[in-house]
């Protein structure tokens, strides 16, 4: 069991993480986007637009790794042209969801963070938008695609990964340290008594 942060006051998590591998682009029909719905791939990231989108997404999972982050640390990760960030977008122009790809790995890319607005889930968008990370994932040509979700991830993500052709091939638990001042919505059964 690792630790991760040690940042006080901050309330102890026992996380279990399950890491995924896909060795081969898939065999089912890969879904597109419902109309009204685009993709963009983003240029440059904007720090705040990038903290406003991963809080968003991630604030009832407990997404809190890249909050405690400077903004010069994420300025030069971002800067890196092998890390990419692509945003959903409604017909409106309004950002939906988001997925990083990290492609810095010498032969795999690893699909670093993937989800929808809170108001979108569970509205039968998710695998269609997983979809659409998966088809850019393999378009880099890698020997597989890896993934890794947790227990405060939503319940569905690891079913949506599965279905879309991930095998998990290791699990690990962590000990997080998540800092209260992040105001996250812990659930009581995770945290470490």
């Amino acid at each position: 069991m690792s630790v991760l942060n040690n940042i006080h006051p901050s309330t102890p998590v026992t996380v279990s993480i399950t890491f995924l591998r896909m060795d081969h682009f898939p065999t089912q029909k890969l879904l597109d986007l419902p109309v009204g719905y685009s993709l963009e791939k983003l240029s440059f990231v904007p720090v705040p637009l990038y903290r406003y989108i991963y809080g968003s997404v991630g604030r009832s999972c407990c997404w809190w790794m890249r909050r405690v982050l400077s903004d010069q640390y994420l300025e030069q990760l971002f800067s890196d042209p092998l890390i990419e960030v692509y945003i959903l977008k409604d017909s409106e122009n309004v950002i939906s969801g988001f997925f990083e790809l990290d492609c810095t790995l010498s032969t795999s890319v690893n699909i670093a963070y993937f989800g929808l607005m809170p108001h979108l889930v569970g509205q039968g968008m998710g695998t269609a938008f997983f979809h659409q990370a998966v088809r850019h994932a393999w378009q880099k040509n890698p020997s597989c695609l890896r993934i890794n979700t947790c227990n405060l991830d939503h319940p569905r993500a690891i079913q949506i990964y599965k279905k879309t052709g991930f095998e998990p091939f290791k699990v690990e638990t962590e000990l997080w340290n998540i800092p209260d001042a992040l105001s996250l919505p812990i659930p009581k059964k995770f945290k470490k008594k």
